[in-house]
């Protein structure tokens, strides 16, 4: 099939509710489903008058005639399966099934996260199970928002605080952290490298990224907190549908994350890009909770212009960050954290706060 092409899709599900989700979800990413059945010999007909094709089965456990061996037959280099507990979440004994997703935007990002449109490659990134560690994403909404200067300095703070951290540059555009840091050839580490005491750093690249899952088993084992730096998230909810390999740390973290940090700054600019990020929020569906920040609160308006954005975010924290030129250029010139270079000043004040607030939240 061309990578370019949607996937045929044939859907197996009994149950009405869900399957009338799935097939909402499938059309709206322009995805062609050529059939919609309620039983296994339905299946078997629509899979024999499709053959030759190349097909997507998505299928539900309790469909009606359906046993393990039967499904598993089906599967063959023309046809790539995808299943679905049944509405109590029994797998009834088939490998490889996911548990029902509530909305179509979870489903969208499940089968986005494992297939890669034309016949189901090996994935890149797994749904895999809860990561142990807390997971904290820090994203820009633009660039020049200060979300890496924030994520390097919130791992500190989480380290001084006696919380084992990872930081992860997944910055993948601009990736900086090793340069701030001074942590040369970052990027080629079999896993993390230490920066100081409760503190490690990873970078990842496009040849790292398809180990994702094994490095984040293993620091879910070994960290109490992951920050990740995500980089720019402005067009967040369009990367979800996104397949290039640049886009799947920021699904993985959508996911994943326990909190989820949104920078932004106070120019006109900057806070129409926001208001019209915040209005896409509404079409993903987040776990995680959210904070929002402005890095660069000079302006005597900040706290206000902050506050009515909140209003428009579910449970959302707000935070304004004191505008500290000096103390950010002397942290980059020393490679070195707020918390190093300009322990009392009111930069680095706020950002405990919001390290402890995190910290705070996630022991709920």
């Amino acid at each position: 099939m061309d990578s370019l092409k949607a996937p045929m899709v044939i859907t197996a599900i009994s149950d009405p509710e869900f399957e009338g989700l799935v097939s909402r979800a499938l059309f709206s990413q322009g995805w062609n489903v050529i059939a919609r059945v309620m039983d296994f010999s339905e299946l078997l007909r629509a899979v024999s008058i499709n053959s030759g094709e190349k097909l997507l089965l998505i299928f539900s456990t309790d469909l009606p005639g359906t046993h393990t061996a039967e499904m598993e037959k089906l599967a063959n280099p023309g046809v790539s399966l995808f299943g679905f507990a049944d509405q109590s979440g029994n797998d009834r004994g088939f490998s490889n099934i996911f548990v029902r997703p509530t909305s179509p935007e979870d489903l969208i990002l499940i089968i986005l996260e494992n297939i890669r449109y034309s016949g189901v490659r090996t994935p890149m990134i797994h749904t895999a199970s809860k990561c142990k560690a807390r997971v904290v994403a820090v994203g820009g909404i633009g660039h020049s928002t200060a979300n890496t200067t924030l994520a390097i300095n919130l791992a500190q703070e989480g380290a001084l605080l006696q919380v084992k951290t990872l930081l992860i540059d997944a910055n993948f555009q601009a990736p900086a952290i090793s340069t701030l840091l001074d942590l040369r050839k970052l990027s080629s580490e079999p896993s993390w490298r230490d920066f100081c005491e409760n503190l490690a750093v990873m970078e990842l690249t496009q040849e790292t990224i398809t180990d994702f899952e094994s490095r984040i088993t293993s620091a879910g084992e070994n960290f109490d907190q992951i920050i990740i730096d995500l980089g720019s998230i402005t067009f967040l909810a369009r990367e979800l549908s996104d397949r290039r390999w640049g886009s799947t740390l920021k699904i993985w973290a959508t996911r994943n994350a326990d909190q989820f940090i949104f920078t932004t700054i106070s120019t006109f600019l900057a806070q129409k890009r926001c208001d019209e990020f915040i209005q896409s929020l509404s079409n993903i569906s987040l776990a995680a909770d959210i904070h929002l920040v402005n890095t660069h609160s000079s302006d005597k308006r900040a706290s206000e212009l902050i506050a009515s954005k909140k209003a428009h975010l579910r449970s959302a924290n707000s935070w304004n960050l004191p505008w500290d030129p000096r103390s950010c250029q002397l942290a980059s010139k020393e490679n070195a954290t707020l918390a190093q270079v300009a322990e009392r000043s009111a930069l680095r004040k706020e950002i405990v706060k919001i390290a402890q607030a995190i910290s705070a939240n996630s022991q709920q």
